[in-house]
């Protein structure tokens, strides 16, 4: 069978007096949401980005960073 495919990003966000229960909440918000508009959950994945110093920091002796960042991968037959 062939899938189409959504990604999207996905940064959970809490206060001082929240917990991971509240980031949950928030994933199974986005889930709902695209789950709605026909899209079946299909994975968490993350994506490494490079992140390369701007001119004056490089010249000031920054490298090159990676960040990391979690995607919710969405599937829809066709």
């Amino acid at each position: 069978m062939a899938y189409q495919y959504q990604v999207v990003p996905f940064i959970g966000k809490i206060k001082s007096n929240q917990s991971a229960a509240d980031v949950a909440g928030q994933l199974q918000g986005v889930i709902s949401q695209y789950v709605a508009q026909g899209w079946e959950f299909h994975q968490i994945g993350d994506v490494n980005i490079e992140v390369q110093a701007g001119c004056l920091a490089g010249l000031l002796g920054a490298k090159t960073s990676y960040m990391r960042f979690d995607q919710i991968i969405f599937r829809k037959a066709v």
